[in-house]
């Protein structure tokens, strides 16, 4: 008899066969469980070799063993005649037929459903500039963006944020695709065509599962038109998606616009070169040529919220430079009058910003750099209540270690709910989980923000799988990570164990000119030195307004208190005011840091 038809009649084939699709199976299982309890990587990897080990032991099983009336015996000892391998072999057979139908129902799940998009949702595409004027790009994308803006002020319509609809621009990618990592049922897209004083404008609104234009038109227009053939796309698109359009809708409608042709060019100058400044991380220069362009636009246009914030991210940098030492003051007294100049522009963004959830986020942000907490609570419970697309800034940054991770982290969800492609909210979701304690959710988050094509830099993955307990993988990724490669470099020492070298590390990175506070800190704690930490700490909270400061350093160590709150007396009476918990749990441990 030859080993194949043995092989059949053991029933090992079989036997392979069943083996190999339950054990897929049960990994599927495993890795949804192990999501849901959070439970630590090792798991996967333990069932994993677990199932390998039992593979070779049910085959040699099936080999030498037959399953009888009487119950499981040797194959030597079944006669002939007794044997019922062939029973066995179709109720096998059965079995595997039924474990093969559940793979191939969650192989395509796995790889064709996905949640339907609601139906009453789009996404404003950037439109085409089919000139190429100095400022017809801009242009082109102002009207983009009033369009979009005009849609989100009807509560019935899901409309895609601007950061994420942008995200597309330049990008040939089918509308399809586009409409699935946005999860939206449509898509705007149009053109826009300048001649001196007259405009040619096209657009049209596009089912994105079929392809099929609800509605389209072109328009040829005068130049000072160019605000009512805005109205007029939003309110065409509005309907054709069954939206009722009364007077106050479209009154609201009409509210948002910037009815300025050069602030409307202004702004988009302004914001290209804001996101150019983050880009970079130039925050000295890019900002402030950003802050030219807004500050035309607020001329024209005071009230415009979003102008504002980008606006005082200049002076927030500034600030948050000369406390932490990263360049001096200029003048004796430069700190405080940076600082009155960010409360005031803060100020301002509130009186003038409209009734809701992000006018409750200024207010909020304005008082952590204020001199006074007490309120602080009862205003991070008021910005903490569910809202529609508002923005976190430095709440994002301060607020996580004291005790409102999992609040932010859900500010960072109903964010990218409406912005799926915003960088910041991204961020701050995985920063909120690692200080929630959900490290392994981080990690997620990444993943997620990866799948929907959000780039996101190494420094996240590093901290979160540190977070995560796998020192191992993080400090293979460590010298990846950007900013202070001399700190990464510290930091594995620490977690290699090498106490001496790691200090000697330091001392060496102390002795170096224009080293910053915040650095310094950062390595303090990193190697357990907490005088030195406690004298960083000290030299930060000397300037005004250091509480944001010194709370933003310490959020990104996620290593607990990095200093003892007794060596920095006016961040310790902020602390005191507000009754937060100290000192912050400590989610990286780095073995030298003792407290």
């Amino acid at each position: 008899m030859g080993l194949v038809s043995e092989l059949r009649r053991r029933n090992v084939l079989r036997m392979v066969v069943l083996y190999v699709v339950a054990a897929w199976l049960i990994m599927q299982v495993a890795e949804v469980l192990i999501g849901l309890a959070k439970l630590p990587d090792w798991v996967g990897t333990a069932t994993l070799g677990l199932l390998a080990v039992g593979f070779p032991i049910a085959l040699i099983f099936s080999w030498f063993y037959e399953l009888t009336p009487e119950g499981i015996s040797l194959e030597k000892d079944v006669a002939p005649g007794e044997s019922i391998t062939d029973i066995t072999g179709r109720r096998l057979d059965f079995v595997v037929i039924s474990l093969l139908s559940a793979a191939v129902i969650l192989f395509a799940w796995h790889t064709w459903w996905t949640p339907e998009p609601p139906e009453r949702s789009v996404a404003v595409l950037p439109f085409v500039p089919m000139t190429s004027g100095e400022d017809d790009g801009y242009f082109a994308d102002g009207l983009t963006e009033e369009i979009l803006n005009a849609l989100a002020q009807l509560p019935e319509l899901n409309v895609t944020a601007r950061t994420s609809s942008f995200f597309f621009k330049g990008q040939d990618i089918p509308v399809p695709e586009i409409a699935a990592r946005l999860n939206v049922a449509h898509i705007v897209e149009g053109s826009v065509r300048r001649d001196g004083e007259r405009l040619r404008i096209t657009s049209q609104l596009v089912r994105a599962a079929d392809g099929f234009h609800l509605w389209s038109q072109a328009y040829d227009r005068a130049s000072e038109d160019i605000f009512a053939v805005q109205q007029d796309i939003a309110e065409n698109i509005a309907e054709a998606l069954n939206v009722v359009l009364d007077d106050n809708a479209r009154q609201r409608m009409r509210n948002v616009g910037i009815r300025d042709v050069e602030a409307f060019i202004a702004y988009q100058k302004g914001v290209a070169a804001y996101n150019k400044a983050h880009e970079v991380h130039d925050y000295s220069n890019g900002l402030a040529i950003a802050n030219v362009y807004f500050d035309r636009v607020l001329e024209a246009v005071p009230g415009l919220t979003a102008a504002r914030l980008m606006k005082v991210d200049s002076v927030g940098h500034n600030h948050q430079r000369i406390v932490s030492g990263w360049r001096d003051e200029e003048y004796p007294g430069e700190a405080q009058d940076v600082l009155a100049a960010l409360r005031e522009e803060y100020d301002l963004a509130w009186r003038l910003s409209q009734p809701g959830n992000q006018r409750d986020i200024l207010d909020l942000e304005r008082t952590l750099f204020s001199n006074d907490w007490s309120r602080l609570p009862a205003k991070i419970r008021k910005a903490m209540q569910p809202g529609e697309c508002t923005q976190l800034h430095w709440t994002a940054d301060v607020i996580p270690q004291l005790g409102w991770a999992e609040q932010v982290a859900a500010k960072a969800r109903e964010a990218l709910a409406c912005d799926p492609m915003e960088p910041n909210a991204n961020a701050y979701l995985v920063w909120s989980l690692i200080w929630a304690g959900d490290a392994e959710g981080a990690l997620q988050g990444i993943e997620q923000a990866k799948k929907r094509g959000v780039t996101f830099n190494s420094w996240d993955r590093y901290v979160a799988t540190l977070a995560a307990g796998r020192a191992g993988d993080a400090m293979a990724m460590a010298m990846a990570s950007p900013g202070n490669i001399e700190l990464r470099k510290i930091e594995r020492e620490t977690l290699v164990g090498d106490t001496a070298m790691a200090r000697q590390m330091a001392t060496e990175y102390w002795s170096k000119p224009n080293v910053s506070y915040w650095s310094s800190l950062a390595v303090a704690a990193t190697v357990g030195d907490r005088e030195k930490a406690n004298q960083m700490a000290a030299l930060i909270d000397a300037f005004p307004g250091s509480a944001v400061v010194l709370s933003v350093i310490n959020s990104m160590c996620f290593c607990g208190a990095m200093f003892d709150l007794e060596a920095a007396p006016n961040y310790k009476a902020r602390i005191e005011e507000a009754d937060f918990p100290w000192p912050p749990p400590k989610r990286i441990d780095f073995p030298i840091k003792t407290w």
